[in-house]
């Protein structure tokens, strides 16, 4: 049984089984959405909010890249991702990106937080744009949003921006305690709070909290849960009295933890702020440095008159500390073979001479590792046949640290081997022989030192055998 949907005002008469609903479109979707709450003041910051959705029928299985270069007047200072992402993010730059090896699963929705600061001179609007890549950089999705900045020359505001402030105070122990303390803050381009602000602390697991206090804050403690609240107006570029909770931590509790709190309410955005927790004593190692080490490594012979790359990998001990302020790779390749590119996401890359320099200032984990270091060189003609490459890393409060990389080059003069260990083009002595009687003027010599086979050196005496006639 059929029926005829027709077009209003068209006369096209479209049929349709009754009761046999059209069937979506297998296969993956990725979609990618981008949205952000109230305006960002010029001197503060914002936070966006983004989404990537499988709303197809099958998995997506293969790499993708969640990427952006943040427009002018924005730069990024942290990126919070879901489980299964690897992101990279220079503070205080224009990029970022996130990257998934798959399966992403269909009906499933990864959230990312992503936190901006606002220029004092950023353009009272800027548009965003966010793509999504995949294994071979081909966009498969996108999303932007349009953002007004408030201050300065600017529009005012219409609503109040509160940011909130998690941080800790002295060092954390297995069966000890801790102090937490909490800061909220108005944009002061902002209009004041209106209402309710309830600032909210989850403590992670081994972590209970037992007091929560700061004046003016009605403050409760139900479980992990910290929660404070007031209603009184909060200026704009003013602060709320400090929030100060002590816990007790376990003897089992992770040797390191996010603290995450967050405020809502007083017609402001939501917004959060996470506390890394390093936590000593018990099965914990105490506090300690970081133990950083280096990998010099290639592929293949390098040919003269060619071209030859290197990796450089960076590592952080299991058991050591997080690194700390600036880490520098340096790289001085020797005579005969000049770097030509070097980069490594999230590296800040230099070259002068024949030296390449790389360095980046975000934290590296205990156990994890950055991403490796492209360098590209030129082989020139007279390269040496064999060298070494050493590559070193300073810095992040770790000890110093190099890997050597002995390095063959062929072609060109370095072409062949040892005619006296096989013969691949000459270069070794085909004596000694017994040439007693074969010719009368080598009769009775044992010992010469002036005859060479073709390519052979004379640094080594050649014997020949002696004959009493």
């Amino acid at each position: 049984m059929s029926s005829l949907l027709t077009l209003a005002g068209l006369g096209i008469a479209l049929p349709f089984a009754v009761g046999i609903t059209p069937a979506y479109a297998q296969g993956p979707d990725l979609e990618v959405t981008k949205t952000h709450e109230a305006t960002f003041p010029r001197g503060g910051s914002g936070v966006y909010t983004i989404t990537v959705t499988n709303t197809g029928t099958e998995a997506y299985n293969g790499q993708v890249t969640l990427s952006e270069t943040l427009p002018t007047g924005l730069l990024a200072e942290s990126v919070s991702a879901p489980a299964g992402w690897s992101c990279q993010i220079e503070p205080n730059s224009t990029y970022f990106e996130c990257v998934n090896s798959g399966p992403i699963l269909p009906d499933s929705t990864h959230t990312f937080l992503l936190r901006v600061d606002v220029l004092t001179d950023s353009p009272c609007s800027v548009t965003n744009r966010v793509g999504l890549f995949d294994a071979d950089t081909n966009q498969i999705g996108g999303a932007e949003d349009p953002t007004t900045i408030t201050g300065g020359e600017c529009p005012p505001g219409q609503n109040p921006l509160l940011s909130i402030s998690k941080s800790h105070t002295g060092t954390v122990t297995q069966g000890g305690t801790g102090t937490y303390t909490i800061s909220v803050s108005n944009a002061a381009n902002a209009q004041p709070t209106t209402g309710t602000v309830t600032v909210t602390d989850t403590m992670p697991t081994g972590v209970t909290p037992t007091a929560a206090s700061g004046t003016g804050w009605n403050c409760s403690i139900s479980g992990q849960t910290v929660t404070c609240t007031r209603s009184d107006a909060l200026a704009p570029g003013a602060s709320y009295p400090t929030i100060t909770v002590t816990a007790n931590v376990t003897a089992s509790v992770a040797c390191t933890f996010s603290n995450t709190a967050s405020v809502s309410g007083g017609g402001s955005a939501s917004t959060d702020d996470s506390d890394e927790t390093t936590v000593t004593g018990g099965t914990c190692t105490p506090a300690q440095n970081s133990a950083l080490s280096v990998n010099k490594s290639h592929t293949n012979n390098f040919t003269q008159g060619g071209t030859g790359t290197y990796a450089i990998d960076v590592a952080n001990a299991a058991n050591a500390g997080p690194t700390t302020g600036t880490v520098t790779v340096t790289d001085t390749l020797p005579a005969g073979v000049t770097p030509t590119a070097a980069s490594g996401t999230g590296w800040n890359c230099g070259i002068s001479g024949q030296t390449v320099t790389c360095t980046r200032t975000d934290a590296l984990a205990a156990g994890a590792s950055y991403p490796t270091i492209t360098v590209t060189t030129n082989v020139t003609t007279s390269a040496p046949c064999t060298f070494t490459n050493t590559a070193s890393v300073s810095g992040g409060g770790s000890p110093n640290a190099s890997d050597n990389d002995p390095t063959t080059v062929t072609g060109g003069t370095c072409s062949g081997g040892n005619g006296g260990n096989g013969g691949n083009g000459g270069g070794g002595s085909i004596l000694p022989i017994n040439l007693n009687g074969v010719f009368t003027m080598f009769n009775n010599i044992s010992t010469n030192n002036n005859i060479n086979s073709p390519g052979g050196t004379n640094t080594t005496n050649q014997n020949f055998t002696k004959t009493t006639n």
